[in-house]
């Protein structure tokens, strides 16, 4: 019989996961994806800043997102939501990008990294099949240069002030970690390069 989601060996396998994602969130970030303001004190909660992708009304925004891990995870996806306004058709007013991943299709297969691409992706290109705000997803459909227009409006409004991610420091609880990451990153990077083409 395995163990249970609350056993000791479910916390802890839940724990590295997540702690190599914030190493690979440090060190090697999905694109326009990057470490949150402030320093990472529960494993289970950390910031991630999406800059606004070039090519879209989102470009030169600066996107806090809040992510909160289950205690099952990775059987429960995590719940992220931007902490400011966005106009985006699969936006709803709590700032929870409503896709499939984060419910009917979620697998423990998916990654942070992989989740951030996904929203980066639809911050490219909506998914109009299944809207939240179905008032903005017929502005894109009928208006674009209209939609455009909103979401830049919106973008300048809400997600103009630029923000510094934080990274650990010497004497930080988080500081032998990121010195961690940082070598595991130049061992691969070594590996890569020394491997014939």
């Amino acid at each position: 019989m395995g163990a249970s989601p609350s056993s000791p060996t479910k916390t802890e396998s839940c724990k590295r996961r997540i702690r190599k994602g914030l190493h690979r969130l440090w060190v090697d970030p999905p694109a326009f994806c990057r470490p949150g303001a402030s320093p990472v004190t529960d494993l289970f909660h950390w910031e991630v800043i999406i800059d606004g992708p070039d090519g879209t009304p989102y470009a030169g925004g600066t996107f806090p997102v809040d992510v909160q891990f289950a205690d099952d995870h990775p059987f429960k996806p995590p719940k992220i939501c931007f902490k400011t306004k966005v106009y985006h058709p699969n936006i709803d007013s709590e700032g929870e990008m409503v896709l499939d991943i984060f419910h009917d299709e979620w697998s423990p297969a998916l990654t942070i990294e992989m989740l951030l691409l996904s929203i980066v992706s639809v911050l490219y290109d909506p998914m109009l099949d299944h809207p939240v705000n179905d008032h903005i997803a017929r502005l894109y459909k009928t208006d674009i240069k209209m939609y455009e227009r909103k979401a830049r409006k919106w973008t300048r409004r809400y997600a103009s002030a630029p923000v510094a991610s934080y990274y650990p420091e010497k004497g930080d609880e988080n500081w032998e970690d990121y010195c961690d990451a940082i070598a595991a990153h130049k061992v691969v990077t070594l590996c890569h390069k020394s491997q014939p083409s």
